[in-house]
């Protein structure tokens, strides 16, 4: 029988290589000159700064890895969750602020507002869901200048209630039936009544706070408007494939209005479930992409439907805007049935007309992020482990970069995401193995953060940020450590 991989495996015995590198008309890029006697090519432990985030300190070990992160667009502020608890951090002061514990369902996604709220504070986003996502609420929890919660509820003691509220049971129990209080028949008893108390604290401390029912879209979705205003999340977004469902039951998208606490449109067309929404730069339109073989174009200040793109022959992924609002990228299937034939387009938002079309003979698996620079240029990830990037009204492929690895690793190692930081002059790309790559595509040089190997999915890295000043790569790990490396 064949060993099924998964990550923990992969990275037993995997070796990070290349087999193309990103660099410019044939020239491979060179590595960066050393900074302040580091080399560009470096490894997680060899960063410039290590903070302790101590946003679970004292918790079990086994709740205490986390998989969520958020940080605030100002860069002060990180927000962790290791499930059911969301903890917030001030990087400025290095003070731990607050432990959020009102979830009644597992953590799925944190995200920040990009812009303050009125009176200097911020506003994280905490989405709370089941595995199977349909049952789905998110949070909108106001914090303070300094990362404390507003309005912070009254502390309880819940296990001492717990023990004071078992005593009149223990007592009759032990008088009928000489049962003690530290007899094992107790125990369901202890724990029923302990997870009920838990979702009454949970149902208290968020009861006060604002909430959808639904959830923001993934792929690099973009919910928030520019001026944090208005979010978009999707409702009823079960796939439609095993069967139809009356249109008052299809999948929607809630353009809410964040400042008023108050739905705003109700965005109906789609007939499978929806993948991708994000506003346009100027927050006057807002894209979609679904399953059913269609992207839409709403206007954010109507709610109409500007322009149906589609049907493409396949299901639709992802997408992205121009810097100037005026184009959108798509990426989506054009053959569902042979799976053979992915496309990358951008289209002009105005006529919905196909300007040009990205061609390469690689380009057989889903691409799921684009992102487009303040240069205009355009990277996508490629399913199959390639990066491209892409001068789509010249229609030219700038680079391209692919790590070496063999068919059975190539889901875990292939590249997860990238992004497009310092005015679009430099690349981010982060592996499957949480190795960082970073390429400067004016001066075509480059540098490297790379997982020792051996290293096991404790020290896994959740989300990467960019900070300009000092122009700085953090790392934030399910260890509960921030890593700061300078590339100046």
């Amino acid at each position: 029988m064949a060993r099924r991989m998964n990550k923990s495996l992969y990275l037993a015995d995997y070796v990070y290589e290349i087999e193309e590198d990103f660099g410019i008309n044939g020239t491979p890029a060179s590595w960066a000159p050393p900074t302040d006697g580091k080399p560009a090519h470096r490894f997680w432990d060899d960063e410039d700064e290590k903070i302790e985030l101590h946003l679970f300190d004292g918790e079990q070990t086994s709740t205490s890895s986390i998989d969520k992160f958020a940080t605030s667009h100002d860069g002060k502020l990180v927000a962790g969750s290791n499930g059911s608890i969301v903890s917030i951090f001030n990087i400025e002061s290095r003070k731990h602020c607050m432990q959020f514990r009102g979830l009644t369902l597992p953590c799925a996604k944190l995200m920040f507002s990009p812009q303050l709220t009125e009176s200097g504070g911020y506003t994280l986003v905490m989405v709370s869901s089941n595995r199977s996502q349909r049952d789905s609420i998110t949070f909108f929890l106001e914090l303070d200048e300094s990362g404390h919660a507003i309005h912070e509820p009254a502390v309880i003691d819940f296990d001492g209630l717990l023990q004071r509220s078992l005593e009149p049971v223990l007592s009759e129990l032990n008088d009928c039936f000489g049962v003690t209080s530290t007899s094992s028949l107790l125990e369901p008893l202890r724990e029923g009544y302990s997870k009920a108390l838990d979702n009454l604290s949970a149902g208290l401390e968020s009861g006060h706070l604002t909430r959808v029912a639904g959830r923001p879209s993934s792929f690099s979705s973009s919910p928030f408007s520019t001026d944090g205003r208005l979010f978009l999340y999707i409702i009823q977004n079960e796939s439609t494939q095993s069967g139809p469902r009356p249109p008052a039951d299809l999948p929607k998208v809630i353009v809410y209005d964040v400042a008023n606490n108050c739905q705003k449109y109700v965005l109906e067309g789609h007939e499978d479930a929806i993948m991708w929404t994000a506003f346009s730069p100027d927050s006057q339109h807002i894209a979609t992409a679904a399953w059913d073989g269609t992207f839409r174009i709403f206007s954010a200040s109507t709610g109409d439907c500007k322009h149906v793109i589609g049907p493409t022959g396949g299901q639709c992924w992802a997408g992205a805007w121009s810097p100037d609002s005026k184009y959108v990228v798509l990426c989506g299937m054009a053959n569902q049935e042979t799976r053979s034939e992915t496309f990358v387009a951008v289209y002009s938002v105005e006529t919905a007309q196909q300007v040009n079309r990205f061609r390469n003979d690689q380009l057989r698996h889903w691409v799921r992020q684009v992102v487009w620079s303040a240069r205009g240029e355009i990277a996508m990830v490629h399913e199959s482990n390639n990066v491209w990037v892409w001068e789509p009204f010249s229609n030219r492929t700038i680079s391209s970069f692919k790590i070496k690895v063999d068919d059975f690793k190539e889901r875990h190692a292939a590249v997860r995401d990238v992004q497009w930081v310092h005015g679009g002059d430099i690349l981010v790309a982060r592996a499957g193995d949480d190795t960082i790559e970073v390429w400067d595509r004016v001066k075509n040089i480059k540098w490297r953060v790379q997982r020792p190997n051996g290293t096991g999915r404790e020290r896994d890295i959740v989300i990467y940020r960019w900070v300009e000043e000092g122009r700085t790569l953090r790392t934030f790990s399910c260890d509960g450590f921030m890593r700061a490396y300078s590339l100046s």
